[in-house]
């Protein structure tokens, strides 16, 4: 399912969760004038269908030296989805993007201290198909939030 062949509804759903995940599905209901089952059955289908998570967001700056950092990575084109693989199964990646533009991949990575930053940075530059990485170390993180582009809101 696309984004384009959500209802309504599922559009109304996914707006109250991002204001508060652990919103209860009985508010959500009341909010959105629909019986709480419906929210229930509607909730499992799209996080079934990947389109929805709920997750706990940490602020990396409280705690204590971990370094934060960004790596846009450079591949190969057929060793783009092998890299893509194998990075998203490092416990270190917190977000992993295909983008478009000067980098192939974006890879934010959360390590204990600059020692084990470095070392990540060298472990991705020995990926197959690796041509470059730059690094940049994020100080402090002033916003983060996946919300829904204004278009579709108001379909």
């Amino acid at each position: 399912m696309s984004i384009s062949t959500l209802d309504p509804l599922d559009f109304g759903i996914v707006r109250e969760l991002q204001e508060d995940g652990r919103r209860a599905y009985r508010e959500v209901a009341r909010n959105l004038s629909v019986p709480e089952a419906t929210i229930r059955v509607r909730v499992k289908r799209l996080q079934d269908q990947g389109i929805l998570q709920i997750l706990a967001f940490t602020d990396p700056s409280k705690l204590g030296h971990a370094k934060l950092a960004l790596l846009f990575v450079n591949v190969e084109p057929q060793d783009h989805e092998r890299a893509v693989d194998t990075l998203g199964r490092w416990p270190q990646v917190s977000y992993l993007s295909t983008t478009m533009g000067t980098a192939d991949i974006c890879v934010q990575v959360l390590c204990s201290d600059d020692d084990s930053l470095w070392a990540l940075q060298q472990r991705v530059r020995s990926l197959p198909g690796v041509r470059d990485v730059r690094t940049m170390q994020e100080v402090k993180v002033h916003k983060i939030r996946f919300t829904l582009p204004e278009a579709e809101r108001d379909s």
